[in-house]
Formats: structure tokens, C-alpha cells, sequence
């Protein structure tokens, strides 16, 4: 009998490649209507400010639409950018719709962007392609962490962990995390996450989070953005992902897309602004994600924004859970203060 963190999911296969020429790299963007007209505007207005950098296939991928005519103001949001269409009329959960759209494409190398990413840096997609040319890199993304869902529960429950000593006491460490949770839900939304219900299946979830995660240090590529082939997705062991608790496993848990490409004998890379790769025991010195002021981003997304907009509490228990004692949060550039104790503004 398996145990129940091990209940089986169901195995998924991609197609192979198309045999044609597979063309320039695919940068798949989801668009979704729970972010209303403002994230597809938005991230336009970063493509043409940081432009891409190479030749490229810009795939729309619109996420839960129920009609042509319910998507075109959102298509219409990229004017004069050249890009394809492509309709998953199921909400899902995003990593699954990017299985998916490499099951359709069949192209040669896909950058997958959720709905909160915005390029940063000019020529970003050239970078991480170029990354991504190394020799034996499998995976490869702005972003990446060793944060651990194990050592996080075992923290929060009272027992041994490494984030003890790292992060605050737990029920402050708890309390600044829900607040990161919120920042972007509406008063539904945080009503069913303090549901009962909500509560129930989080428990239920405890055994999978104790089991299906290593304890701290996890490198993974973080998914909200990341680059790899069809080839390598392909020979992955991969399942339909149905729920975010999937998600996690295929982010940072034993069966993560990071891990299984380095089983491969591939690398992992973040890279960041000015185009340097990081290998994973490297990840905190690259600026990007919970550390200093996110100096090197290439792209953003809601996690780095939660960090930017915080003050420092914030910051030290993020940079804590991704960093552990390399971390090295700097204060929001407006509070920094002067050698005499008096605050800096716009440092």
C-alpha cells in the first residue's frame, strides 16, 4: 500500500518534437482574465522597453477564456508586437498549461512566463538562451532559491529544522508570510483561505510535505519563469498537474524539473542582467531573487515585487527561507539610513 504522500498522479507523456526546422526559441506568456486588462498592458509595455534581445515566437496562451470575443481586448493589449494565439479554455494551474503548450508546439525551446512576469533588462530572452547554449545545461531560469517546503513545516510545527535560528519565532515568521499571501487576494479569496475547509486539506497535505520535500537546501529553478527544450521536458518523468500541491512537487520537491535535469547529468542555471549564469551553490550571490535590492533581475514577478515592496522585516524572513544563513537583504532603498541614524530617502 502506498503511503498517502506517495498517492500515485497520472503519468504524462509529451509528443516528440516536430521533425521540422524548429525555429527560434518560444516565449510563452500566459494571459489570464483574473488579472484583468492591466498584467497583459503591462507586459507589453516591458517588451518594448527591454526588448527580447533575438528572434522569437511570443505565444499568448489564453488561460480560461470562454470565447474569441471575451479574449480580444486582452490580444488587443499587444498591438503592434508580432505574436501567435493559443486558447486552454480550462483555468488549470499554470505549469500545467505549459506541458501543454509544448504538447501542442513541438517546438525546439520554450521560456514559459506566467502572467507576472515583466522583463527587466534589455535582451533578456537572448541571455537565457544563451545560458541555456552552454555545454550540459539542462534548465535555466532568472530566478532560482533553496528554499525548502520540509524544513519550513518541521519549523512551523516546533520540530528540528534548519530555519531554526534562522527565521524569527514562528508565529511572527507565520504572520509576515500570510501577509505576502494576501497582498494580491481579493476578500473572497482570503475568506476561503481562512475557511475551515482550507484548513482541513492543509492539514491533509502535511504528510506529502514532510516526505515528497528534502530538508534545507533545495536548488531549484523557480518556476514563475524558466527555460529549457523540448527534449528535456520531454525526458522528464512528468504527470498532469492539477493542483498547486503538484506544482510545488515539480518546483522543489524530489521530483522537481530542477533535480531531475541534474539526474540527467545537466546543469541548472540562474542568470541574471548582465547575462552572467550562476551555478546552483552560487544562486545567492547573483542579486536576483530575496537578496540586497534584486540589483540583477532579468524578470520580475509577484514574489520579487513582494519582496521590493516590503520593509526589512519582510525581507530578512524571505531572504531567511530562500537563502538560510547566506542571507542578505538590504532595507527598501527609502529607509536606508546615514552613518548618524537618519533615514536616506531615494538612496
Amino acid at each position: 500500500m502506498r503511503p498517502p504522500w506517495d498517492w500515485p498522479r497520472r503519468q504524462l507523456v509529451l509528443p516528440r518534437a516536430s521533425d521540422q526546422d524548429p525555429g527560434p526559441p518560444c516565449v510563452v506568456y500566459i494571459v489570464r482574465t483574473a488579472h484583468g486588462l492591466d498584467a497583459p498592458r503591462e507586459f507589453a509595455e516591458t517588451m518594448r522597453a527591454h526588448p527580447p534581445g533575438i528572434e522569437h515566437r511570443l505565444i499568448l496562451a489564453m488561460k480560461g477564456f470562454r470565447s474569441e470575443l471575451d479574449a480580444a481586448p486582452y490580444i488587443a493589449a499587444f498591438g503592434d508586437l508580432d505574436f501567435e494565439v493559443a486558447y486552454f479554455p480550462e483555468p488549470g494551474i499554470d505549469l500545467g498549461l505549459y506541458f501543454e503548450a509544448a504538447a501542442r508546439i513541438r517546438g525546439g525551446r520554450y521560456c514559459f512566463l506566467s502572467s507576472h512576469n515583466r522583463p527587466v533588462a534589455d535582451g533578456w530572452l537572448a541571455k537565457l538562451n544563451s545560458a541555456l547554449d552552454l555545454p550540459d545545461v539542462g534548465i535555466v531560469g532568472p530566478t532560482g532559491s533553496w528554499a525548502s517546503f520540509h524544513s519550513w513545516v518541521t519549523y512551523s510545527m516546533g520540530l528540528p529544522s534548519f530555519y531554526r535560528g534562522v527565521l524569527p519565532p514562528v508565529r511572527e515568521a507565520r504572520k509576515l508570510l500570510r501577509e505576502v499571501d494576501f497582498e494580491q487576494l481579493g476578500i473572497d479569496e482570503r475568506s476561503k483561505l481562512d475557511s475551515l475547509r482550507t484548513r482541513l486539506k492543509l492539514l491533509s497535505q502535511l504528510p506529502e510535505e514532510l516526505f515528497a520535500f528534502p530538508p534545507f537546501p533545495v536548488a531549484h529553478v523557480r518556476t514563475a519563469a524558466f527555460m529549457l527544450s523540448h527534449d528535456v521536458l520531454r525526458a522528464m518523468r512528468l504527470f498532469v498537474v492539477r493542483t498547486k500541491m503538484d506544482t510545488y512537487v515539480l518546483e522543489s520537491g524530489s521530483l522537481s524539473l530542477t533535480n531531475q535535469a541534474m539526474r540527467m547529468g545537466l546543469r541548472a542555471l540562474v542568470v541574471d542582467s548582465e547575462g552572467a549564469v550562476y551555478e546552483p551553490d552560487e544562486w545567492h550571490r547573483s542579486g536576483t531573487l530575496w537578496q540586497g535590492q534584486q540589483e540583477r533581475l532579468v524578470l520580475r514577478d509577484n514574489r520579487t515585487s513582494y519582496y521590493e515592496r516590503g520593509d526589512l522585516r519582510r525581507r530578512q524572513v524571505l531572504a531567511g527561507l530562500a537563502w538560510g544563513h547566506y542571507a542578505d537583504p538590504s532595507p527598501p532603498r527609502e529607509s536606508r539610513q546615514d552613518p548618524h541614524g537618519e533615514p536616506v530617502v531615494g538612496v
